[in-house]
């Protein structure tokens, strides 16, 4: 979770009903409801509250050429060059911003702290690359597909196009016809071999080369080297291998130099009888010359780790990166296949067949739930989580029998959903907003700069498909006129439907990177994108899954399974290290908190106790989230983990210790153990 922004309404204590004062209203702010089933949203910013909240994401998107007519994209690798000047781009192995002179590249430093890795770009920019004269300008994003994104710049008539992809090497770069192809080199030695530059010993020893067309000469001035390319428009600059020699390299990497990608895309089969999830990454080349016709791809671990049958494998060469060992694939097509091993509504009522069970006093925790009330004062993340509370509950009442409760509890979240998602002209509270400068929508009250960050939405969302599916489990039929409206919310955070031009393309999800990133426009943040919570981001993708197979929407189901199995796999890489290959040596915990485009660390976004490690990548433990126990050795060793850095032996009253998930987490290596520190803290505050 991105919990970067204040919440000064924290501060307020307020009792009472929000009252809404719905007047007659003139036809044109009428036409600002617009009607999705039963539902509906609003296209007018809510007004403030008494807190002051209900911002309007911020900023103007700087967008030109095919990207102005295509969905804004947030939640990505590059998107703070869509608000902020010199944003750092991280997209492995290059560390790039997009200057007022050009596109700086350089090296990504692999921080080596024992709890913190990250090491944002320096003041150093090894090569700066562009067009002659270009200078005082900041670049917009004129093209993107699914892992890739062209930044440009337009000057006085100078024009320069840069284009980067995630796991790329490559910088691909096109230029205005009357301009002079530009390279400045500060840091490195140079050798000039006939269209080739070659650059080595550049920052932190590394090695680059710049191909122009075959034909083209270079000129040097002091470190800037200029070319008219022949004729031609366009140029590449790729990143060297480490550890291999640099002239035989950059030659090898000429095949690839001039094969550019032109789209890339992703997509998806799951195969229901063997329960596998076939992934197939697509690039669509346009090769400006030589007989080369293949891109070069770097696979990350959680890629080359389940590469299916009959994929290309990778071959040689291969990069140090801050997700671990990048490994190079020259092909325009792969295959990634994962195995789905389910997941569960609700955990089954078993504890009946032990023989210390006591439905009594489990009915009794129920009767102490089932007659709460929502909060008249809230915002969409924490209303969320209280609807999942009532929702978890309402499934135990259901397997104990207790009709009653679990209908009063469903009816509860019912009222408050359909709240939600039916908006009402001028109220600034439980409705949701549908920015079009932003192409998102956005739940009013918002938690965490949900709405002027565009932070967070598959966090917040989550709970509230969950409570859709809960409703529709217990009460069928409520979908029919609802479920419009819910699948808005799905579209928002993941959007499968490349024909729907109101939300970008899975907005949360990087399908490259395989796992979410949080930060909506990144806050001009020196360490690129993040996520603090996995274990949130897979409760968002149960809950498509959920919430697919109860309305029975095969669409939004497999959906959920793709994210969910990819993103376990990421998990299990990236905030585990499970395998023992990714974290750096110096690195001296068992996981991290978040993940960061550049490196990881332990701390969270409000402490730094460690205690909290561990539970924001635990939170909530539900059915859906059963993963984390698939590795029982790994539980086991995490757990041992747990009980050394942290009170939750001792009972060591700690606001930032989560006993119930700690508890919850014991029992995947020891159920009986997780009982006995259950029994033994009955005064424990509840999370």
């Amino acid at each position: 979770m991105n919990r970067n922004a204040s919440q000064p309404w924290l501060n307020y204590v307020c009792t009472g009903v929000l009252l809404l004062a719905i007047v007659a209203l003139p036809n044109a702010l009428l036409a600002q409801i617009v009607s999705a089933g039963s539902g509906s949203y609003t296209t007018q910013l809510p007004p403030l509250d008494a807190a002051n909240r209900n911002l309007p994401p911020s900023g103007t998107p700087r967008v030109s050429g095919a990207a102005a007519a295509k969905p804004i994209v947030t939640n990505d690798w590059w998107t703070g060059l869509l608000t902020y000047n010199d944003a750092n781009l991280y997209n492995y192995p290059l560390s790039m911003k997009g200057s007022s002179s050009g596109m700086v590249i350089s090296y990504t430093f692999l921080g080596l702290g024992a709890n913190d890795t990250r090491q944002p770009m320096g003041p150093e920019q090894p090569l700066v690359v562009g067009v002659s004269g270009l200078s005082g300008t900041y670049p917009t994003v004129s093209d993107y597909s699914d892992w890739t994104v062209t930044a440009s710049w337009s000057q006085s008539g100078r024009s320069f196009n840069a284009t980067m992809g995630m796991g790329m090497p490559f910088v691909y770069c096109t230029k205005g016809s009357s301009d002079m192809a530009s390279v400045v080199v500060n840091t490195g030695t140079v050798s000039v071999q006939g269209e080739m530059l070659l650059i080595t010993n550049s920052i932190s020893g590394a090695n680059f080369a710049v191909y122009a067309p075959v034909g083209s000469v270079w000129s040097n001035a002091g470190s800037t080297y200029t070319s008219t390319l022949a004729g031609k428009n366009y140029f590449s600059v790729a990143m060297l291998p480490a550890g291999v020699n640099a002239a035989t390299v950059a030659n090898d990497y000429k095949q690839y130099a001039y094969v550019f990608p032109a789209n890339t895309a992703v997509s998806w089969n799951y195969n229901e009888s063997s329960a596998t999830l076939q992934s197939t990454f697509t690039v669509t080349t346009d090769v400006k010359e030589g007989s080369g016709s293949s891109v070069l791809l770097g696979l990350l671990p959680h890629q080359w780790a389940h590469l299916g049958a009959g994929s290309p494998q990778p071959g040689a060469y291969a990069y140090a990166t801050a997700r671990g060992q990048m490994k190079m694939l020259a092909a325009n097509s792969f295959v990634v296949q994962n195995t789905f091993k389910g997941v569960l509504s609700a955990i089954p009522g078993m504890a009946k067949y032990s023989s210390g069970f006591d439905p009594a006093a489990l009915n009794s925790k129920i009767d102490l739930v089932k007659n709460s009330s929502l909060a008249t004062w809230t915002d969409s993340y924490n209303e969320g989580l209280a609807m999942n509370k009532l929702v978890q509950v309402a499934k135990i009442a259901d397997q104990m029998g207790n009709t009653a409760a679990r209908d009063k509890l469903i009816n509860t979240v019912k009222t408050r959903l359909e709240n939600w998602l039916q908006a009402v002209q001028g109220e600034n509270a439980f409705v949701f907003y549908y920015s079009n400068t932003w192409t998102t929508l956005i739940g009013y009250p918002a938690g965490y700069s949900s709405d002027a960050n565009i932070n967070d939405h598959h966090f917040h969302y989550a709970n509230f498909i969950n409570a859709a599916a809960a409703v529709e489990q217990y009460q069928p039929g409520w979908a029919a006129s609802w479920g419009p409206m819910v699948n808005m919310l799905v579209k928002d955070v993941a959007n499968w439907e490349r024909s729907n031009t109101m939300f970008p393309f899975l907005r949360n999800f990087h399908p490259y990177a395989g796992h979410s990133f949080a930060s909506g426009q990144l806050n001009n943040e020196p360490h690129g994108n993040n996520q603090e919570s996995s274990s949130e981001a897979m409760n968002f993708n149960a809950s498509l899954i959920h919430w697919g197979t109860l309305t029975g929407n095969t669409a939004i189901r497999d959906l959920g399974i793709y994210l969910y199995t990819t993103e376990q796999t990421a998990i299990e890489e990236y905030w585990f290290d499970m395998n023992d290959r990714n974290f750096a040596p110096t690195y001296s915990q068992m996981m991290c908190a978040r993940v960061w485009s550049n490196g990881y660390d332990r701390n969270t976004f409000w402490t730094g106790d460690i205690a909290a490690m561990y539970g924001i990548e635990m939170f909530p433990l539900t059915g859906s989230h059963l993963y984390l126990g698939h590795n029982k050795t790994y539980a086991q060793a995490l757990w041992n983990d747990m009980t050394v850095k942290t009170g939750v032996l001792s009972n060591t009253p700690n606001d930032n210790l989560w006993f119930e998930n700690y508890w919850s987490f014991r029992a995947f290596s020891d159920p009986a153990a997780a009982i006995s520190l259950y029994n033994n803290y009955p005064t424990y505050k509840l999370k």
